[in-house]
């Protein structure tokens, strides 16, 4: 059987939808999903429900861990926070503040705690530097697991980074909100089936609006 990855960018963020929304923010550089970000979330995961999804990861950032947390909602799955697919953040000399692990398990039942982080990035991180960062966590995950399928919820440089590495593509990713990429392992590398795609979106303009190019 051919080992399927999906690749997800978040859902719409808090402060996409709020532009006044950071000015109170207890972490301002750590939004949650919007209202329409959770319903993306949904969407997203009810489109793989008649997918094998074995495992789902995703990044340590609030946003990531709601879309994954109502995206394994849907699937009946637990999710697994590995830094190693966490945001690009080229501009800054150390992570922002997030939710401690205490919060996270606090917050999200469905987080396993077991899970062993397999890179944690080290800034300031160049941009091309975080793109081989997050592909090279994927692929390990991969290599790992060789016989199971899973998500990967994360943020769209990464998502850049991912596709871009595994598939060997040299065009242009544009990657809405809440857009799925389907990589299947072809030998040693990775076939790009499916690219930002938004069909089990309803509101698919909001997606494109915020789509990251890269």
């Amino acid at each position: 059987m051919t080992q399927l990855i999906w690749v997800v960018r978040h859902g719409n963020r808090e402060d996409f939808h709020n532009r006044e929304w950071s000015k109170t923010a207890a972490r301002p550089y750590d939004p949650g999903l919007s209202p329409d970000g959770a319903d993306q979330a949904r969407e997203a995961g009810k489109s793989l429900i008649n997918k094998r999804v074995d495992r789902i990861y995703a990044s340590p950032y609030l946003r990531t861990i709601q879309t994954a947390s109502h995206i394994a909602d849907v699937l009946g799955q637990s999710i697994r926070l590995e830094p190693g697919i966490g945001e690009c953040l080229p501009n800054v000399s150390e992570l922002p503040e997030i939710l401690s692990e205490e919060e996270r398990l606090q917050q999200f039942a469905r987080i396993d705690p077991s899970h062993v982080p397999y890179y944690q990035p080290i800034f300031p991180e160049p941009e091309d530097v975080a793109h081989q960062r997050a592909a090279r966590t994927v692929r390990r995950l991969a290599d790992q697991y060789p016989n199971e399928n899973f998500v990967v919820v994360t943020h769209a440089s990464p998502v850049v980074g991912i596709v871009r590495h595994l598939s060997g593509t040299q065009e242009k990713i544009r990657v809405p909100l809440c857009a799925i990429f389907t990589l299947a392992r072809s030998g040693e590398g990775w076939d790009l089936l499916g690219s930002a795609d938004i069909s089990h979106l309803s509101n698919q303009d909001v997606a494109q609006r915020y789509a990251h190019i890269g």
